[in-house]
């Protein structure tokens, strides 16, 4: 075989698989259980709230993914994020929910797809998962998402509902039994995140482990995460110049994460600003320590 007959092969192989992978987001939703007669009819209420408690979980799951929305307020440009409902599903009452783009089916799979597959994974996983399991990924999501996946379990429980979710990777099935116990775990449950400024000695950096240690000026020890904005020539720098152990006015946010009476705080470092050192009187004090 000649290598321009070998390259086109490949070219139409390529192209085939192209068009075989959808890279937009595609996920079929059916309900059951009360709200639905048969496969005549769904509550048109009860469909109204669930399929924006679906919207609003995977907008938000996509403005999310960079960390950098607020804990309310609007969801900005989030009008590069619309879901469509494409199709009414028969047999069972259900919607089939896409991302629509009217130029080409992109290479890669979108921002928009890889949230929407999220989601689907969350909703699943907060029903199915064990307690330990549960209480990992709870910590790593952002407030927003979890209030709208919240509300949607609530919607579907109080309702007496069952929902079946089909994307290109799951077709799962949850129960009013899975549902109770999805709403149960999630009403115990609660994600808060604020923002503060700290004046205190940079007490450790790692620019490749993306950690931190802070000593504030009251002598409590901060560790935790730094910020995907923080660059990693940027940290580099403040270590070749010696930040360590030098005054730094310190912007971090905390995540608290309460259950059960039990809380636990997370901390990611925004930013640094070089300050001077203060009076001894404001030095830090005896060591005491917070981790995330």
């Amino acid at each position: 075989m000649s290598l321009n007959s070998r390259r086109r092969q490949l070219q139409e192989q390529l192209s085939q698989l192209g068009e075989k992978r959808n890279t937009l987001a595609s996920t079929a939703l059916y309900f059951g259980g009360r709200p639905v007669i048969g496969s005549r009819g769904i509550q048109a209420e009860f469909a109204s709230k669930v399929l924006d408690d679906y919207r609003d979980s995977v907008v938000n799951m996509w403005a999310s993914t960079d960390g950098h929305i607020a804990s309310r307020g609007p969801v900005p440009d989030q009008d590069s994020a619309k879901l469509h409902v494409t199709e009414l599903l028969h047999g069972s009452v259900g919607f089939l929910i896409e991302e629509i783009d009217l130029k080409a089916m992109p290479l890669f799979p979108t921002a928009l797809k890889k949230a929407a597959d999220a989601v689907d994974g969350l909703i699943v996983s907060v029903a199915k998962q064990t307690d330990d399991e549960f209480e990992r990924d709870i910590e790593k999501l952002h407030p927003r998402v979890f209030r709208a996946v919240e509300r949607l379990i609530k919607n579907l429980h109080q309702a007496e509902a069952t929902i079946r979710l089909v994307d290109e990777s799951r077709d799962e099935v949850l129960t009013t039994q899975d549902v109770g116990v999805a709403y149960t775990r999630l009403e115990a449950t609660s994600i808060e995140d604020d923002q503060f400024t700290e004046d205190g000695l940079l007490i450790g950096l790692l620019p490749y482990g993306e950690r931190f240690e802070f000593r504030r000026a009251g002598g409590q020890l901060i560790t935790g995460k730094v910020s995907p904005s923080l660059s990693e020539s940027y940290l580099k720098r403040l270590r070749e110049e010696q930040a360590i152990n030098k005054w730094w006015r310190a912007t971090i946010s905390r995540r608290e994460v309460r259950r059960f009476g039990r809380s636990n705080e997370r901390f990611l470092l925004l930013d640094l600003e070089e300050i001077k050192q203060p009076a001894l009187a404001d030095a830090p004090q005896q060591p005491d320590s917070t981790s995330s």
